[in-house]
């Protein structure tokens, strides 16, 4: 029997990242009661990790961050762990079943970001991001079973790419580029020019909104879970809402704070599956 977790263990990250992602405010009520602690633990995780991997500017406070998980995660392997993420994490049955390699794989993928080369194509693009949600979602579906790891490992990668392109001018300045290489080409578009706003640029973002939509839109919401399919479900509004702005990067970061009615919907038919 795993030790009591006291209710408010978790109150901050709630906080924190219910700002940031509104839609998991909604989606924790559908996980499974019974694991629903450790579950919220494992997806506020994610988004600490996300931060370190695309939102610290300097290199060596997103490495100590990392290496600094790595080492709590062990901690909580042994029992030991000392943050309110990996407390609630551990008490996840099958926890102890993951080994340590599974998740130097995930931190591994978290920071590869940091090292971003240019994709030439769409699916160079999100498999690079999928270096960090693969692992990711085979840990999800193996402690929260049953998942499909591959469809939540897609989702979880299509809304990365979502938020990258809302960030973009400071992607860019990290050195990372949110845009195919392919789709650039296509747009006469140089790497400096996605800095100014004008037609050109507004083409390129389009046409990219339009390829992440057709992607978002052949993934089923069954077989994700409740977490994956609210935000799915809000991806797919904010995508086509921009794309119907008049200035679709504009818009981004408004509809990324916002949820749709369809959250509850897509969460409630996703719940335990």
């Amino acid at each position: 029997m795993h030790a009591a977790v006291e209710p408010g263990l978790l109150d901050e990250f709630r906080r924190k990242w219910g700002e940031a992602c509104p839609e998991l405010v909604v989606a924790v009520r559908f996980l499974d009661p019974a694991r629903r602690l450790a579950h919220e633990a494992l997806l506020y995780l994610m988004l600490e990790l996300e931060l370190a991997a695309f939102g610290l500017r300097d290199a060596e406070p997103a490495l100590i961050k990392l290496q600094w998980w790595a080492g709590e995660i062990g901690r909580a392997g042994s029992g030991e762990a000392s943050h309110p993420l990996t407390q609630a994490l551990a008490r996840a049955d099958g926890f102890a079943a993951i080994t340590l390699d599974r998740w130097h794989a995930l931190l591994a993928g978290a920071l590869a970001q940091r090292e971003a080369e240019p994709g030439a194509t769409t699916e160079a693009v999100l498999a690079h991001y999928a270096a960090l949600h693969a692992p990711l979602a085979q840990i999800e579906a193996e402690l929260f079973a049953p998942l499909d790891a591959a469809t939540l490992a897609r989702a979880r990668t299509l809304g990365c790419a979502l938020r990258e392109l809302a960030r973009l001018a400071d992607a860019l300045a990290a050195g990372r580029l949110p845009l195919p290489l392919d789709l650039l080409a296509r747009h006469r578009l140089a790497r400096a020019g996605l800095l100014h706003a004008g037609a050109t640029r507004t083409a390129a973002v389009r046409d990219w909104l339009r390829m992440l939509g057709a992607i978002a839109a052949g993934l089923p919401a069954r077989g994700i879970g409740a977490a994956a399919a609210a935000t799915l479900a809000a991806d797919r509004w904010r995508i086509g809402c921009a794309l119907r702005a008049a200035e679709p990067l504009a818009a981004l970061p408004g509809l990324l704070s916002r949820v749709p009615l369809r959250v509850p919907w897509a969460a409630w038919r996703a719940r335990g599956a």
